[in-house]
């Protein structure tokens, strides 16, 4: 496929997302987390000068409660929730009430992952004061597996794919009579815990909706990364809902643009991946219960290269935000959608563009020699 080939879907300008649950309880959740305040909304006005447009704003999600990513807000609030669904608590019991019962039950938390989440389950089962067995994929490096293991968690690296490591991470849950596998993708038989994860993801765009509120403004497009999709899902829920008509534009490494090939394809299906310093987006195989609302509420999607997005990196961090690949993504995206065709991002003179940047910055090997932009 080449690199400069994006996908669009003019239905989806249209489409509206009906709400199913009240994401009110998830925000009210994350408010009672200790150090929980809202992640800067930082302006590019070079960005926005470069491409002609009203402004152009990065949700910077790089400390998020503590730890250097987004994920913390479906991690925490998909534990709480099955726990307290497993103990029998009150959606408004204390974080100590649930620890109380975790350890009653002598809870164990499972989940695979390329780093983030796994961070972030590990950091749950920290807080509740249970066990936290973590499995990667060979795409895993060592730094990540030490910051998960720095958390208490015990983390496994196995020879395959991030789906082989949701395989495992499954079946070591199902051997364990107390385990809880707390996954951010769906399968047959395992869709609720998922779907509070993507719940989960409402605040961040609670947050969005009100910083723009406050500088009497109003979104048309939103870019968000893609990995198996569960912020993406949230995205469009958020773009395509209460009467709001956001344009949605999604971000792929080129090496594991699953989304992509599938919305070019017209179905869902596994591909394979390769390596690509978007980890935490190298996945092989789309949400099940997010992919129907991707057919129909994304916008556009588009794929980056390293390189692209190596770039997006630099520029970021050299304008003070502290992004790491998987949150430049973003930027990486916005830019080539505009070189090749602008109105795959909806971008015109009064266009306010929000860009999702979901990691710190972090170490990875630079695919290219380091261009001051």
């Amino acid at each position: 496929m080449p690199d400069s080939e994006i996908y669009t879907n003019p239905r989806a300008k249209t489409w509206e997302y009906s709400v199913k649950s009240d994401r009110g309880l998830a925000q009210a959740f994350h408010r009672r987390l200790p150090g929980y305040k809202q992640t800067p909304l930082i302006p590019l006005p070079g960005v926005a000068e470069e491409l002609g447009v009203h402004g152009v704003f990065v949700k910077d999600e790089s400390s998020r409660l503590g730890l250097p990513a987004f994920k913390i807000l479906g991690a925490s609030w998909g534990t709480f929730r099955a726990v307290a669904e497993k103990s029998g608590l009150s959606l408004d019991s204390s974080l100590e009430e649930v620890a109380a019962a975790a350890g009653r039950s002598d809870t164990v938390l499972f989940a695979a992952t390329e780093g983030n989440h796994g961070r972030a389950v590990a950091r749950m089962g920290k807080i509740l004061h249970v066990p936290v067995q973590i499995f990667m994929s060979r795409f895993a490096n060592r730094e990540t597996c030490e910051k998960i293991e720095s958390e208490g968690a015990q983390v496994t690296v196995l020879t395959g794919t991030y789906d082989d490591a949701l395989a495992k991470a499954l079946e070591e849950s199902r051997k364990n009579p107390n385990g809880l596998l707390i996954q951010d993708n769906a399968f047959d038989g395992y869709e609720q815990i998922p779907t509070w994860i993507v719940e989960g993801y409402s605040t961040l765009l609670a947050e969005l909706d009100q910083q723009l509120e406050q500088q009497h403004l109003k979104a048309t497009t939103v870019v968000t990364p893609i990995g198996v999709g569960s912020l993406g899902h949230a995205v469009v829920a958020y773009c395509k809902s209460d009467a709001r008509h956001i344009h949605v534009l999604t971000a792929e490494p080129e090496t594991a643009a699953c989304l992509h090939h599938n919305l070019k394809a017209g179905k869902r299906f596994t591909i394979e991946t390769s390596a690509t310093i978007m980890n935490g987006l190298n996945c092989g195989t789309v949400d099940p219960i997010s992919w129907p609302v991707f057919v129909a509420g994304v916008d556009a999607s588009i794929t980056v290269s390293d390189l692209e997005c190596h770039q997006a990196v630099q520029y970021l961090q050299n304008h003070g935000i502290d992004a790491g690949p998987c949150g430049a993504a973003s930027l990486a995206a916005l830019r080539k959608a505009a070189a090749i065709d602008p109105r795959a991002a909806n971008l015109d003179k009064d266009a306010v563009v929000i860009l999702l940047s979901t990691e710190a910055s972090r170490n990875y090997p630079s695919p290219a020699p380091a261009t001051l932009l």
